[in-house]
């Protein structure tokens, strides 16, 4: 998966999926530990999220739990929580 920062509001070319095409916004981004995590669209216009994809890898294989951490299953890619009350455990 190539990114360019120049690209602003640009979306990347289309990502096939096995039930379709899903849209991954460059400029959308949260940071992981072994690279970027791109929010993914079902359509071009962004107004149905899909999830997201992993720009370490270029997978689809994104999971994310009760407390946000998101984790890619193909090449352990990671963010921790942003925000987490220690009260809760």
């Amino acid at each position: 998966m190539d990114f360019d920062s120049t690209d602003g509001d640009a979306l990347t070319a289309e990502v096939e999926t096995e039930d379709g095409t899903v849209y991954a916004a460059y400029n959308e981004r949260d940071h992981g530990s072994t690279g970027p995590f791109f929010v993914a669209y079902n359509d071009a216009e962004r107004t149905e999220r899909y999830g997201y994809v992993c720009g370490a890898c270029g997978s689809l294989g994104v999971s994310m739990d009760a407390m946000g951490r998101v984790e890619c299953t193909d090449c352990a890619n990671s963010r921790k929580p942003m925000n987490w009350d220690a009260a809760y455990l």
